[in-house]
């Protein structure tokens, strides 16, 4: 362990999905050192995550706008120093951040960094010689880091301290919810719409039952408004809601079943039992939805599988066979027996 600060700023600006993992890890950090001041750098959006706690506070960077090119980068650092931080972690470790780092130790400032184990995720996802080893979880990475800032142990089991998100214009209406998110941000790991939208059928058509259809492009809004439009019971809420009213509905679902995608971790951080669908992509990674049991992962179980860490290589076959092979009543078995795990919880 490092010596201890009493100010830490950690960095993750990227993806939405990496820094809701993260969210669990800061919250519980804030929770077991309240003589500590935390501070969150990330993604406007993502502020939400890491709400109500009086010891962690949210600097919002959007990249896109004002924090571009290498004007940008300075900005950042000036934006970061005027936080006044004693310890770093950067829970991110990329071009963009490793500068950051740099300009920081010249400051003075300690810096802790994650660690990504890119030799261990090649001999895990390459097409021969394939190590099945899994790799350690991306949310115990990110507590490395900030035990190494904090100089103490940060236990895995130390309360995460969620909000309750307060409802929007968007409420449950039946007893039995079901959330479907059936896009990722790559190709492979997309479980085939029409397989997916076969589970959507299969649950609109039950009484009692309702179906939140999550999701968020363009594209993605236009294919669940047709599936609104085309069962009973289903309501499409991609690109209606803030992150605090989508997060509130997933507080009340029964299940969400998703891809590996950044609804999965949402889910996972509010506490909703999750069965995701794994294509090119697999649990092993390290990037499984926080807390969520392992049975609950639906894999084809090929051979060839993981064949990308992120999803954003191309099929080594050039089919996807390993998401075209999974059958919908098998995602709608585990689903359900989540869905009676729920319902007795609450008798």
């Amino acid at each position: 362990m490092r010596h201890s600060h009493s100010n830490i700023l950690i960095i993750r600006l990227s993806a939405i999905g990496d820094v809701a993992i993260a969210a669990v890890v800061v919250r519980q950090a804030a929770v077991r050192f309240p003589e500590t001041t935390f501070t969150m750098v990330s993604q406007p959006l993502m502020q939400p995550l890491f709400a109500g706690l009086p010891n962690l506070r949210f600097v919002g960077i959007d990249e896109k706008t004002d924090y571009r090119g290498l004007r940008g980068l300075w900005r950042l650092y000036r934006t970061v120093r005027a936080q006044r931080p004693d310890g770093i972690a950067d829970i991110h470790n990329v071009f963009r951040t490793r500068v950051l780092r740099g300009l920081l130790r010249l400051s003075g400032i300690t810096v802790c960094v994650l660690r990504k184990r890119r030799a261990a995720r090649r001999r895990l996802s390459r097409r021969r010689h394939k190590v099945r080893q899994p790799l350690q979880p991306a949310v115990d990475r990110c507590r490395e880091v900030i035990e190494q800032c904090v100089g103490r142990p940060l236990p895995p089991d130390t309360p995460t301290a969620v909000p309750q998100y307060a409802p929007g214009s968007i409420t449950p209406t039946a007893s039995t919810v079901v959330g479907i998110a059936p896009f990722a941000a790559y190709e492979g790991k997309i479980y085939p719409l029409e397989k997916t939208e076969q589970i959507v059928a299969s649950y609109a058509c039950r009484p009692g039952t309702e179906v939140l259809l999550f999701g968020g492009g363009r594209r993605e809004c236009a294919v669940l408004e047709e599936w609104e439009r085309r069962y009973p019971s289903v309501r499409a809420v991609a690109g209606k809601l803030k992150l605090t009213e989508e997060l509130a509905l997933m507080q009340r679902l029964s299940v969400m079943i998703c891809m590996d995608s950044a609804n999965m971790h949402f889910a996972s951080f509010v506490g909703t039992p999750v069965v995701s669908v794994w294509g090119a992509t697999h649990p092993d990674a390290g990037f499984y939805g926080w807390r969520q049991s392992p049975d609950n992962a639906v894999a084809a179980g090929l051979r060839c599988s993981p064949c990308s860490i992120y999803g954003n290589k191309s099929c080594f076959y050039r089919d996807y066979r390993c998401l075209h092979s999974i059958r919908p009543e098998t995602v709608i078995l585990r689903a359900d027996a989540l869905i009676q795990t729920s319902a007795r919880s609450h008798e």
